[in-house]
């Protein structure tokens, strides 16, 4: 896999959207904004993989195209959903604005600048102050997902020592969501709540199942479900005689190669994990 294709899956598009958004001239309509999705009844926190991003889709630039597993769920569950996925988001960026992120932040400022709808959701602050909000609305949600760390293990591929650093950052991203689980039932949120894992995509298994783990610590450390997204993916890829990328479970580029973001049916699988866990 490309370095390139790698930072698209998992850091995703910032610069492109940062330059689509300063060419842009004047506002355009499109994301939702968050005081019109109070009463959400699902809310998904992520980055690009929340989001539904593909590299097919950019150009341009609209968010009612790109369709995550937020959107799925909430239509086969007749749900409203808030999904507040932003490419490039760290576990860490989650809960801190000044966490070290992987684009979302300066894509997010870019983009209200020219006033261009980036997001599905546009938002204050960071996405679990977005969630909190929910929560103390009068309608809060009855689910709420959480996915991250995929960023932290993103920005670690471009370190000098990148085992090194995946093993360091990994006891980050375990505190990061494990804040977010905490904070959102200390504001009295006792629905149902998940915490999200990572596909694991060929030549970078290694480091995303030690990020897996660390997800699934967070999980057990907080009572709440992992969703096992690597093992759903796996048994569709053995069921169907080959890897992700021939049985596509992820976006296939013009050349023929795989990029490495989950294509539709790979989000529907994201779906089926998370609908599973939560409802179980």
């Amino acid at each position: 896999m490309s370095r390139r294709g790698v930072q698209r899956w998992l850091g995703a598009v910032v610069a492109g959207s940062v330059a689509a958004v300063g060419c842009l001239v004047g506002g355009v309509a499109g994301a939702s904004d968050a005081a019109n999705d109070r009463g959400a009844a699902y809310v998904a926190l992520g980055d690009s993989i929340t989001f539904g991003f593909s590299p097919l889709l950019e150009d341009p630039w609209v968010p009612e195209r790109f369709v995550g597993y937020p959107e799925i769920i909430a239509k086969r569950r007749d749900l409203t959903v808030a999904n507040l996925g932003c490419p490039g988001q760290t576990a860490q960026a989650l809960v801190s604005l000044t966490a070290v992120d992987n684009g979302c932040f300066d894509a997010r400022a870019a983009a209200r600048r020219a006033g261009f709808p980036l997001l599905h959701v546009d938002y204050r602050g960071t996405q679990l102050d977005a969630a909190l909000e929910a929560v103390r609305s009068p309608k809060p949600p009855a689910v709420i997902s959480v996915q991250g760390g995929g960023n932290e293990v993103s920005l670690c591929l471009e370190a000098a020592r990148p085992e090194s650093c995946v093993t360091s950052a990994m006891p980050e991203v375990t505190q990061s969501l494990r804040q977010v689980v905490n904070r959102l039932r200390a504001a009295g949120y006792d629905g149902r709540l998940v915490l999200v894992g990572y596909h694991l995509v060929p030549g970078l298994e290694a480091p995303l199942e030690q990020l897996n783990a660390a997800i699934a610590r967070a999980a057990l450390q907080t009572q709440v479900p992992f969703v096992d997204s690597a093992r759903r993916f796996d048994r569709y890829a053995r069921l169907h005689h080959g890897d992700l990328c021939s049985a596509g479970l992820l976006v296939v580029l013009p050349d023929g190669s795989c990029d490495l973001h989950p294509s539709r049916t790979g989000q529907q699988l994201y779906a089926d994990a998370v609908l599973a866990a939560a409802f179980r």
